[in-house]
């Protein structure tokens, strides 16, 4: 099945989107951002035919409205959505119902990435990746199994079966070998997030501040490869098991700044309490 494109107005809207500091009063992204990327869903190595599959009925659920109206719930991300109908063939999609209604699929994801994915106080898992790889489930017939897990144990966790997919964020670039992808369904920034009052203001700025990232995430690699000079700057790269417990060392002051891409941080600072 071919893979559907996501369209150059999107990557355009991401990018001017990105041109104005986001804020909510008391924590704001920095204008200068650290780079573009893609989300799209990782499988195992050969499992071309589960990724064409789960692939497709996404595409399907982009046709019916249920990609667009699960994206509404989180305004955070829907703007950053690069799916659209344009330029799927309807027939070469897999039909409402089509899989084994025997098979469950293991959706491994983030533990503590909202709004992409986590687990919520009661127990019980939300957000954005979520919802869809439910809804893709049910489009199927297939039963649904969350696999939640700490980020830096993903390839551990998809190379022992323990999940079918790693469905949470997940950036493509710099990955592009090392699994067999699925349908890209979001585009993304990473940007620098800073308290409003912290003086902060340019990347440069940066120099000599402790900033905080979320270990294996695609920010910890833009610093540690394509920003390394500006990474060398800092007094100290602090690396966290969760971006939830950085944001709480940046409101505490025991660090000046996050590298997070602007959905997550976007959530962060808009649900703060």
């Amino acid at each position: 099945m071919k893979k559907c494109l996501c369209v150059i107005l999107g990557l355009l809207l991401v990018v001017s989107m990105c041109a104005c500091s986001k804020s909510s009063g008391k924590y704001v992204f920095l204008k200068e951002d650290l780079g573009v990327e893609s989300y799209a869903i990782g499988f195992r190595i050969g499992d071309e035919e589960l990724a064409e599959t789960v692939s497709g009925a996404l595409q399907a659920l982009v046709l019916d409205g249920t990609y667009e109206k699960i994206g509404a719930k989180y305004p955070d991300i829907k703007d950053y959505l690069c799916l659209t109908k344009d330029g799927i063939d309807e027939a070469s999609l897999p039909e409402r119902g089509s899989g084994d209604s025997s098979f469950t699929f293991k959706h491994g994801f983030d533990l503590d990435y909202p709004p992409y994915s986590y687990l919520q106080d009661d127990g019980s898992v939300g957000g954005l990746d979520v919802e869809l790889c439910q809804a893709v489930c049910e489009y199927l017939g297939w039963g649904y199994e969350p696999v939640p897990f700490n980020w830096e144990a993903k390839d551990l966790e998809l190379n022992a079966g323990s999940c079918d997919c790693i469905w949470s964020g997940f950036t493509k670039e710099g990955r592009e070998n090392d699994y067999t992808w699925g349908i890209t369904y979001s585009n993304n920034t990473q940007g620098i997030l800073v308290a409003a009052d912290s003086g902060i203001k340019t990347l440069a700025d940066l120099n000599g501040k402790i900033v905080g990232v979320q270990i294996d995430t695609s920010a910890a690699t833009m610093l540690e490869e394509d920003q390394a000079d500006l990474a060398a700057t800092f007094q100290e790269l602090k690396i966290y098991e969760t971006y939830t417990v950085a944001y709480n060392d940046l409101k505490a002051g025991a660090i000046d700044a996050i590298a997070i891409d602007m959905t997550a941080g976007g959530y962060l600072i808009a649900n703060d309490k």
